[in-house]
């Protein structure tokens, strides 16, 4: 079964400037582009979004979106919504201004049938639309189709977003309650622009949190930090910035085969900084790598192509086998890929890629140890591969005995 997604945007922040909730500033994006990219990640396709009147900020968010190949179409009205969505899809209902994590939403397409995520009402307020006397909807309903279709037969001068609640409250949805886990604090109804500062606080942590190596995670999370926070106000995409970070790569790759080792590990190391700055980019504006460009996928064979470089530069000098010790250090790296895919490894983080062994060069590099310096990315990255591998063919453990 198909999952379409629906999304209000119709109510005006409570702020100077007639602004719709829907184009609150958020990440550098708007609060609508958020809401797409958390249904879309769900599986939803069509994205409708439900509205009254097309601003130049909605229409631009909007044609941000299709520019990123999601499908959002624009409803005027219950009807337009209800011919978008077939009868039989599910449907995921976002609130007008909502912003929730993305555990939340997974949470609830998980279950499957018609279901309302709730909170306490002590919790909240009136930002949240009242259920009964103790639960407020905590702005994400799963529907279907069907009942979007007669909702927009009956729907006259009513709300949209709140009819559909009562309906699918009176057609006995499922309401599933959120207590206290660490993701609620990331749910608001946003109103003004104020409301969404302590949450972009918060996607800013968490997309430190999920740096896959070490480079990122601790030894340029300051720089990084930094550059986004400069960036985000920017139109700058991750797709640029992996476009610069491959430029810069490709360039410290001419420079090592120009005997011009310095610059070239300069360079290198300048572009492991930018794709950084591409990644934590993509992760608080919910824009994976995959999503990014194709150029996030050359990078490492471009950094592969570095290394190669400077092995050339180095072998007239320190030997012919610094071609071999690339050659191997890349081979490890490519099955180590192959071999770990997108298992969750333990110290996944500390294991080879190529920002890291850019960055593990530099300290022989200074000393003058460049050969050195290629022997150890070689034995970093074949220790790397053997632990891999020895987790991912672990034998599982035996069966308890009853």
């Amino acid at each position: 079964m198909t999952l379409a997604a629906l999304i209000a945007a119709y109510h005006e922040a409570d702020e100077p400037g007639y602004r719709l909730r829907a184009t609150l500033p958020l990440a550098g994006r708007t609060v609508l582009e958020r809401q797409a990219r958390l249904a879309a990640a769900a599986g939803a396709d069509p994205i409708v979004v439900a509205v009254e009147r097309v601003s130049p900020e909605l229409l631009a968010a909007i044609d941000r979106l299709r520019g990123q190949g999601l499908k959002v179409a624009v409803a005027r009205n219950a009807r337009e919504a209800a011919e978008a969505v077939h009868p039989g899809d599910r449907l995921l209902v976002i609130a007008d201004g909502l912003v929730a994590a993305d555990s939340h939403v997974a949470r609830l397409v998980a279950l499957g049938g018609p279901t309302l995520l709730t909170v306490p009402d002590v919790r909240v307020d009136d930002r949240f639309e009242r259920i009964d006397a103790q639960s407020r909807w905590a702005g994400l309903a799963l529907i279907d189709g069907e009942m979007l279709r007669r909702t927009a037969e009956m729907l006259r001068d009513w709300d949209l977003q709140s009819t559909l609640l009562r309906r699918a409250v009176q057609s006995g949805a499922r309401q599933l309650a959120l207590r206290g886990e660490p993701a609620d604090d990331q749910l608001v109804v946003a109103e003004r622009s104020d409301d969404l500062d302590e949450i972009e606080a918060r996607m800013f942590a968490g997309a430190l949190a999920r740096r896959r190596d070490w480079v990122s995670a601790y030894l340029l999370a300051p720089l990084e930090s930094l550059a986004v926070r400069a960036l985000l106000p920017r139109p700058v995409s991750p797709a640029t910035l992996n476009l610069a970070a491959a430029i810069l790569t490709t360039l410290g790759g001419l420079a090592f085969l120009s005997h011009w080792l310095w610059l070239g590990m300069l360079l290198v190391l300048l572009a492991t900084l930018v794709e950084g700055v591409a990644e934590r980019l993509g992760a608080v504006r919910l824009q994976d790598e995959e999503e990014g460009s194709w150029w996030s996928y050359v990078l490492p064979s471009l950094a592969a192509g570095a290394l190669a470089g400077l092995a050339i530069a180095l072998a007239p000098v320190r030997g012919w086998g610094c071609i071999a010790l690339a050659g191997t250090t890349a081979a490890f790296v490519v099955a180590l890929r192959l071999e770990a895919g997108d298992r969750t490894l333990p110290g996944r983080r500390w294991l080879a890629e190529h920002k890291g062994l850019a960055w593990l060069l530099l300290p022989f590099a200074l000393a003058g140890l460049w050969g050195t310096g290629l022997t150890v990315l070689a034995v970093y990255a074949g220790a790397s591969f053997f632990w891999a591998q020895r987790h991912v063919h672990a034998p599982l453990p035996a069966p308890a005995e009853d």
